[in-house]
């Protein structure tokens, strides 16, 4: 270490201690001073586009003509990179609108190892803020079954308000301990995330005020929780079933001495990641004279230095057999009956055949769904309806509509969930002024007759719904404070999808 990089002081207060520049020396030599260099410095934003709202080029296009340029990974499925931004792209109407997620590469990369398919039941047992929950929605295509977890109150409404944004109905939400899934949903699960708290290390550049709390004694801490949940993922996944666990530290006792532990103990195995046009290199199989599982080298680290992203340790766990089932079972009492109907069901066979025939939406639409009546309407996938709760979740499925006597008003979530399918009362906005003029809530001249709700489109992006009443629509976009401004002078290239 430097003199200098000795003395330095990062935002936050705190310094390279010693003891974490041997760390780093030993691990990656010195390329520890290309890390050191980079605290405090930004990347440019990846973002990933909602499969769950539409067509992807045309979500790309409406970004562009907010006049962000990027560029898709070359190998990374649905992984763009921002080259160039008007305004901060968490304020775009693009994000708001849920077609586009911020995330880290990095954070990207343990969903596509998980690989979820539609129809399967997936544990992501620490989801908040719901970067990899939402990814995971999208590969699933709002098919099967999502158990969100997370034990931290404000990061689950986080958690919420994304799930809500991206229009995912695949999903409970719960505030469990992620100890008790291993017992309670006991070889339940197809795949299972686990991404716990860590101590942060691949995260310098953006966080480094991970300097001023950072010892050994906490990474030990930390291990011994991931130990345990990793021990609770294990047992709630089916044999043959995959669980990958990741962080973004890159300590050896937080990675491999975990990973290390659950293979020389339960049935598991490593299996090889291939991630084609990344930096990455091979876990560790021993570390200052002590000697992990020999399948760690199956496993892969990423470091903050190589991809402009976030450092990052995968590895993906394949269930070799059952295992005894738990004596008793940790789970909370099941949770009274929750009325899960179909949409040929009372009552919300009527709102639903009112949604179907004002909007011209064929009934075969819905079949994937299904629906909870109460002050609202809600919709959940068909197999999460079908789930063994053990408890009541804090949040399923999405809001879709408010209920009126014998007729329903859609939500936003409700008008993006309907609105591809729709044939009927849509309104195409004609030019940008116009979408200007919507989202600002101001009415628009229409030449129409009536009062009826309908769906607002703008080139093939649903932005929301409306009210036409004597001949004008009246905007019932969400307010919202955003720079909020259309570029149509040289507009951006617009990347096709890898």
């Amino acid at each position: 270490m430097t003199e200098i990089e000795k003395n330095r002081t990062e935002p936050g207060g705190g310094r390279i201690s010693p003891e974490l520049d041997t760390l780093l020396a030993a691990l990656v030599g010195e390329q520890r001073h290309r890390i050191y260099q980079q605290i405090g410095l930004a990347y440019p934003h990846t973002i990933r586009f909602n499969p769950l709202k539409g067509d992807i080029q045309a979500q790309a296009a409406l970004l562009a003509e907010e006049g962000f340029r990027f560029e898709a990974h070359p190998t990374l499925p649905n992984v763009f990179r921002i080259q160039f931004q008007p305004f901060p792209i968490g304020k775009s109407l693009s994000h708001f609108l849920g077609y586009i997620y911020v995330q880290d590469l990095s954070s990207m990369i343990p969903p596509l190892v998980l690989d979820p398919r539609p129809g399967e039941r997936v544990l992501d047992l620490s989801a908040a803020p719901g970067s990899k929950t939402t990814q995971m929605a999208g590969l699933m295509a709002n098919r099967g079954v999502i158990v969100a977890n997370d034990v931290a109150m404000k990061r689950l409404r986080g958690l919420i308000t994304n799930l809500e944004r991206m229009g995912v109905v695949n999903t409970a939400v719960y505030k469990w301990y992620g100890e008790q899934y291993g017992n309670a949903y006991f070889e339940q699960f197809d795949r299972v995330l686990l991404d716990p708290a860590c101590s942060g290390l691949g995260t310098l550049h953006k966080n480094p005020e991970v300097l001023g709390w950072w010892t050994p004694a906490h990474c030990d801490r930390l291990s011994r929780s991931q130990r345990s949940l990793l021990i609770s993922a294990v047992k709630a996944v089916r044999p043959g079933g995959v669980v990958v666990y990741s962080t973004c530290t890159l300590t050896p006792q937080e990675n491999e001495a975990v990973v290390s532990h659950v293979l020389e103990n339960y049935p598991v195995e490593l299996e090889a990641i291939s991630l084609p046009g990344l930096e990455t290199h091979p876990g560790l199989t021993e570390f200052e004279g002590q000697a992990f599982h020999p399948q760690l080298n199956r496993a892969i680290r990423i470091y903050p230095f190589e991809n402009e992203s976030e450092g990052f340790f995968v590895a993906r766990l394949r269930k070799t057999e059952a295992m005894p089932p738990p004596v008793r079972k940790t789970g909370r009492r099941p949770p009274e009956h929750l009325a899960f109907l179909n949409a040929r069901t009372a009552p919300a066979k009527k709102y639903l055949e009112y949604l179907c025939r004002h909007f011209g939406i064929p009934e075969k639409a819905l079949a994937p769904y299904r629906f909870v009546v109460g002050k609202n309407l809600s919709v959940v996938s068909r197999e999460l309806a079908e789930f063994p709760f053990q408890a009541r979740p804090l949040q399923m499925g999405l809001m879709m509509a408010h209920l009126l006597k014998q007729a329903a008003k859609l939500t936003t979530g409700g008008a993006h969930l309907l609105g591809p399918q729709a044939t009927r009362q849509v309104v195409e906005l004609p030019d940008p002024a116009a979408l200007q003029a919507f989202v600002n809530r101001q009415p628009m001249n229409l030449p129409v007759e009536g009062k009826r709700q309908v769906l607002v489109r703008y080139k093939g992006c649903l932005i929301g719904y409306g009210i036409v009443e004597q001949g004008q629509l009246k905007s019932q976009f969400p307010k919202a404070e955003w720079p909020f401004h259309l570029v149509q002078e040289d507009p951006p290239e617009i990347p096709n999808e890898p």
